[in-house]
This record gives C-alpha cells, sequence and structure tokens, in this order.
C-alpha cells in the first residue's frame, strides 16, 4: 500500500524543494521529447520556451517547466498526461537517469515503445495509456529492477506479453488491457499483484499455478480475450477472491471467453473441472515400452498408439494417455 501511495503522489508531481539545476543530459531529452510531439501544441507548456534553442539559455532552470519535477539538481518525474502530445517517443528519453516516474498517458503517441526506455534504471511507474502505441512490448523492459507499476491500456500493442515481465524483480502493477496482444497467458505472471489482461485476444487457459496466488477483487481481469478450454483444479483456491459481498458474484474471469464453464459455475458447482486423472503413470509406461520391445512389436498386427506413444520415445511424451493404447 505504501508503494501504491507513492506512486500517486509522483504522478501528480509534487515538487520536493531542490536547488535549481540544468542538466545538459536532461535539457537534450525533454527538447527532442517536446519536439518529436508537437510540443508548440501542447496544451500545457508553460518554461518548455526554454529548450527551443541549440543550446540551454545561461538561466536555465527546468524546475519550472510545466510537467517536470526534479530531485537533486535532476529530472526525476515528467507528467505530461493529456497535454495533447502528438507523435513519438524519441530515443533521447534514455538521457533522463535519474527519471523515476513517467506520465505520457491519455494523448496521442504513436509508434513503438523505444527500447532505450529500458536503461532508465530508476524509474518506478510508467503511463503511457490511452494512446496509439504499437509494435511489441519491450522485452528489454523486464531489466528494470525498479519498476514498480507499468500501464499500457488502450493502445494497439501486438505479439505475445514477454514472460519475463513476471520475473522483473519489483514489478507488482501490469495493465496491459485493451490492446492486441496474442499468445497464451505467461505462468511467470503469478508473482503479480494486480494483473489486467482484458480485452485482448489471448488463447489457451489460465495457467494451473495461478491457483497458488490469493488475489484480492478485480487484481485479476481475463475478460473479453479468446481464452477456452477447462479450469484446472488448482484455480479452486481463487474462488473466494472474487466474491462480491455475500450473495453476488464479480466475474472477471470467463465473461467474454470460451471456457467449458462460466467461472462462477466452475467455483460454485464444481463445473468445467479438468480431467486430472493421471493416464500416463511412468512405471506403466516404462512396463509396456519394454513389452512392446521384448516381444516383437513391430511386427504386431495392431500398433495403433503405440506407434506414437512408445516406440522410440526417450521420455513421457506430451499428452501422453494409455487408454490411446490398442488392448
Amino acid at each position: 500500500m505504501k508503494n501504491i501511495v507513492t506512486l500517486i503522489l509522483a504522478s501528480m508531481c509534487f515538487c520536493a524543494e531542490s536547488k535549481a539545476q540544468c542538466h545538459i543530459d536532461d535539457w537534450t531529452a525533454l527538447k527532442a521529447i517536446y519536439e518529436s510531439t508537437d510540443g508548440n501544441n501542447w496544451e500545457d507548456k508553460q518554461g518548455w520556451e526554454q529548450i527551443k534553442g541549440d543550446t540551454p539559455p545561461p538561466d536555465c532552470d527546468l524546475e519550472i517547466l510545466d510537467g517536470v519535477c526534479l530531485d537533486s539538481r535532476r529530472v526525476s518525474s515528467l507528467h505530461l498526461y493529456s497535454n495533447k502530445l502528438e507523435g513519438s517517443i524519441p530515443n533521447e528519453i534514455s538521457l533522463l537517469s535519474e527519471l523515476e516516474t513517467l506520465s505520457m498517458g491519455a494523448n496521442k503517441i504513436f509508434g513503438t515503445i523505444p527500447k532505450a526506455i529500458s536503461s532508465l534504471n530508476n524509474l518506478q511507474s510508467i503511463w503511457l495509456d490511452f494512446n496509439s502505441l504499437s509494435g511489441e512490448i519491450p522485452v528489454e523492459i523486464s531489466n528494470m529492477r525498479d519498476l514498480l507499476s507499468i500501464d499500457l491500456q488502450h493502445n494497439e500493442l501486438t505479439g505475445e506479453i514477454p514472460s519475463e515481465l513476471g520475473e522483473t524483480e519489483n514489478l507488482i502493477d501490469i495493465d496491459i488491457s485493451n490492446n492486441q496482444l496474442t499468445g497464451s497467458i505467461p505462468p511467470e505472471l503469478v508473482r503479480i499483484w494486480v494483473l489486467k489482461l482484458n480485452d485482448n485476444q489471448l488463447t489457451g487457459s489460465i495457467p494451473p499455478i495461478f491457483g497458488n496466488r490469493d488475489f484480492t477483487n478485480l487484481s485479476l481481469i481475463l475478460t473479453n480475450n479468446n481464452l477456452s478450454g477447462c479450469f484446472d483444479a488448482n484455480l479452486t483456491s481463487v474462488c473466494d477472491s472474487f466474491k462480491e459481498w455475500v450473495y453476488g458474484f464479480l466475474d472477471s474471469i470467463s465473461e467474454g471467453n470460451n471456457f467449458e464453464a462460466t467461472w462462477e459455475e466452475f467455483c460454485f458447482e464444481g463445473k468445467g473441472i479438468c480431467d486430472t486423472i493421471n493416464r500416463c503413470h511412468p512405471q506403466d509406461w516404462q512396463a509396456l515400452q519394454s513389452i512392446y520391445q521384448n516381444y516383437n512389436g513391430n511386427n504386431w498386427q495392431n500398433t495403433a498408439g503405440w506407434d506414437s506413444l512408445i516406440v522410440n520415445q526417450n521420455s513421457l511424451p506430451t499428452n501422453c494417455n494409455l487408454d490411446d493404447l490398442y488392448g
């Protein structure tokens, strides 16, 4: 909770008192951002005239720029939310080496998310929501060890969700809803506290390991994807986290998907549970393989199933079901 409060305060750009400074890297980065996002037509741009020249003016003071906060004479927060930015994010953003908060949501930013952002080692929160960003989510973001929160909702992002995001050391909040993301849900995301993946084109089912987490209300949202199939029995432990009061039920899982049962039916009626019977016990498989090899299996009259699950296999094949073997 302390981290979340810190993020909210940072996003409002409350600047602590500091001695004004105009670091050349910060000035260069801000100039590039202004020029690449049509700064002349921003809604709030007071003070930004300082970055219009070829070099910083003698009395340069970046702290008086709308949306800019300094800490220890370096830019620590850039808050340009809903400020009529139109254009792309320049690679020079990597020069803001002390940046902790980047808030550029609700604008008309297009193009891809530059990999250069991943070099901002002090960045804790990224808000690029409600823009027109396209392309894939850079896997390099997973290298940002101080990152706590990332909001990319309502863009045009494509490709699969990088599983490496789940391995980012401090990341606890991911909102990548309302994009065009495909592929399955990476099991590695189980460690994320708040996970919003709704309104994409995700396929497959819910990773069973998600049953090991006690999600709070609305911290796991999967609605309106192409998810399908059954629910692993391990997911029953998550059901209590999605009850609304006593008699209602908040479905942020199956609505708009194609599961074999609704999430409510799964939780309250036991419907749609995957068949978890072990139909390929390792010792049975090994014994049957020995029988095949020692009793001239290649010349059996009927080898249905044996030819795919036993022959030339050094270990249990994927989706092994010994019921498929003739006999």
